[in-house]
């Protein structure tokens, strides 16, 4: 549709789609009025040349830009596929001989496998923010039973390691399978729509470029900052500098719809940040007299 053949975009729907009802035909207009509307921005614009110059240029987009690819940041920069890819090698690191790492490498990929489940079916339920808020707490808590379980020798207390580390990566892989989905969600949400595609290819770019970095260095910060420094030091402290991070400048996009999201992002930061910091007291009220439910549920609410 964006190449101006009709004829085939049709087809192609048709086939993966079907145009039997009328919200299926009702849905292929819209695409063709939204492609239409995305020109017309892209000609009405300051860039009609080089219409991805306005991630940049455009204050609206450039807070999206900023927004999606620090969520990518704080996904990829607190260590997730380092330790994927290097399972079994940090298996044989806590007494797991090469057979045995290669299975127990599974533990941490079921674990991630089982996080992304609530997530998926409670998403629009409960909020970006609460998935944010919520899960970067606890795969910090479980990098500290990582990484404290490095202390102890595995020769000498091996069921003690083994426990500690398992443990940690299991609770570690199973808060950040939730957390994984906003990487993908958030990015293809808050973006203009005329923009979308350029801003995705970008976030794409630099969520496969930070895992690259993170996955390439492992072994050398691994040996420079030791298990410990390099699970709680570097890779927690990101968690810790990214909740509050989120806890500021994450606004909610839950049930809004891409009108709503470009006016939420056409404010400026800091009155985005001030409507934050109002609803974490409220929040905190709802938590203190055990309101728990709306808590989760509540729309503009942090936790």
């Amino acid at each position: 549709m964006h190449k101006g053949d009709y004829l085939n975009a049709f087809r192609v729907w048709k086939r993966i789609r079907g145009t039997e009802t009328r919200e299926s035909r009702e849905e292929f207009y819209e695409m063709k009025s939204s492609l239409e509307f995305e020109v017309l921005q892209v000609q009405q614009g300051r860039t009609k040349r080089f219409p991805w110059m306005d991630l940049f240029t455009n204050p609206r987009a450039r807070r999206a830009l900023i927004y999606a690819n620090m969520m990518i940041f704080l996904g990829q920069f607190t260590g997730i596929n380092a330790v994927m890819y290097f399972m079994s090698v940090l298996m044989q690191s806590i007494g797991f001989d090469d057979t045995q790492a290669n299975y127990m490498s599974l533990v941490g990929g079921g674990a991630l496998l089982i996080g992304t489940i609530p997530a998926v079916f409670y998403m629009e339920l409960c909020g970006r923010r609460f998935w944010a808020l919520a899960m970067l707490p606890g795969f910090f808590t479980g990098l500290i039973l990582v990484g404290v379980s490095y202390n102890f020798d595995p020769a000498v207390d091996t069921v003690l390691v083994q426990g500690l580390y398992l443990t940690g990566l299991v609770i570690y892989m199973g808060f950040f399978g939730c957390y994984a989905t906003l990487t993908w969600v958030i990015p293809s949400e808050v973006y203009p729509t005329y923009l979308r595609s350029y801003g995705m290819t970008v976030s794409s770019a630099w969520l496969f470029l930070s895992s690259f970095i993170v996955t390439y260095n492992f072994t050398g910060m691994f040996e420079a900052f030791t298990g410990i420094g390099l699970c709680l030091g570097f890779y927690g402290g990101i968690a810790v500098l990214g909740w509050f991070y989120q806890l500021l400048f994450m606004p909610e996009t839950k049930n809004k719809t891409l009108e709503e999201i470009d006016l939420i992002f056409e404010r400026p930061t800091s009155v985005i940040v001030k409507e934050n910091i109002k609803n974490s007291k409220a929040t905190c009220v709802d938590l203190l007299k055990g309101r728990f439910r709306k808590v989760a549920t509540e729309t503009q609410r942090v936790l």
